[in-house]
Formats: C-alpha cells, structure tokens, sequence
C-alpha cells in the first residue's frame, strides 16, 4: 500500500512570507510529490499560488496588497473598524492575480483549516472553486482585528490558528504518513503565556 504524502503550512499573517519562498523554491524544482495539503491562514493562502503553479504569486500579495492600507489600516481600527480587511485581500488577491484553477484543483487536495466559533474546535474544509473565497476567509479571520465573523455551510468561523495552527494530526488522519511541514519558527521556538489571556 502507498502512503500518502502530505504537505502542512503553518500561517502566522506577515510571517507567511518565508513559506511563500519555500514554496516558490518548490516550483522552480517542479517538486510536488503531495496527495493533500493542508493550511492555516496564511498558509493556505501561500498553498493556492503553490497548487496553481504561480510563482511569486504569494510574495507579491503579502508585499504588494497585505502592506496596503486597504488591508492592513490602525486609523480604521481605531474608529472602531478593521484593522485587517481579509475579504478585501481575498477579492483584490483574486482580481489582480487570478488562479489557474484547472492546475489549482488538480492531482492535490487543498483543505483549509478554520475555528468553529460555537465549538472552538477546527473545522477541515475542502478547498473548492464555489467555496475557495469563503473558505480563505474563514481560515484568515484573525480574531479582534477582523470584526466581521464569516459564516458559511452552517457554520461560523474565526481564524484557523485558534484551534490548530499546525494541522499535523488532520494530515495523519487523513491518511498521510509522509508529512512535510513548513514552520515559520524553528523547532525550538516556545510561545510566550500570553499577557491577556482573558482577552481570548
């Protein structure tokens, strides 16, 4: 029996930039080996370009429109708005650099992590052109900063990391004993408590 190959990609927002070399060091090489790939957040904005076969497709959206202050706005916050705008960075992601979905929804299952609002548990989407924007929406909702809560396939969603910032399990589940994981941190990194927890 085969096993299957899956590939992880943590999210982590402004850090995603290093899986997004990684990944593009991947399509230089032409390397996909994966039956499944699973992200978080950022991560799994990082495995469309990866999937769809578009190099720097995701170094330009975190440089170019994740540093524009339609996405990314204190003032906004302030004034009791956002301070990121993830629907306006999907939409404007879509427009300016639209995906090959014949490549994207190819031979690799994308799934997507996202945090159930009412069970604070991990929902695992699979990634499809009719839910790909709800979807990248629901997995990137960073909580506080992103007041509006997306809700879609009855259910009702904040960001992924929440509740598995590293979906290692899932890929196990699902099969794959060959599990290649992308971290933004090394392996010795150790969070700090957080100072407010009970803001969480």
């Amino acid at each position: 029996m085969n096993k299957k190959a899956a590939l992880v990609v943590e999210g982590g927002a402004m850090r995603g930039i290093f899986a997004s070399g990684v990944l593009d060091a991947f399509m230089d090489d032409s390397y996909n080996p994966f039956d499944l790939a699973i992200g978080v957040s950022a991560g799994a904005s990082n495995l469309l370009g990866y999937l769809a076969n578009q190099p720097k497709r995701s170094y330009r959206v975190i440089t170019q429109l994740a540093t524009d202050k339609r996405f990314y706005n204190p003032a906004r916050f302030l004034k009791g708005g956002n301070l990121v705008d993830v629907r306006w960075l999907i939409d404007e992601s879509l427009r300016l650099y639209p995906l090959d979905q014949h490549k994207l929804f190819g031979k690799t299952a994308l799934i997507a992590a996202a945090t159930n609002i009412n069970t604070g548990t991990a929902d695992y989407y699979n990634v499809s052109p009719s839910n790909v924007s709800d979807v990248m929406e629901a997995t990137s909702a960073l909580p506080i900063a992103y007041k509006a809560t997306p809700c879609f396939a009855g259910g009702c969603y904040t960001d992924g990391g929440v509740a598995d910032s590293i979906p290692v399990r899932e890929a196990y589940r699902r099969g794959a004993r060959d599990i290649t994981v992308i971290l933004s941190h090394p392996l010795s990194y150790q969070m700090k408590p957080a100072k407010y927890p009970w803001m969480m």
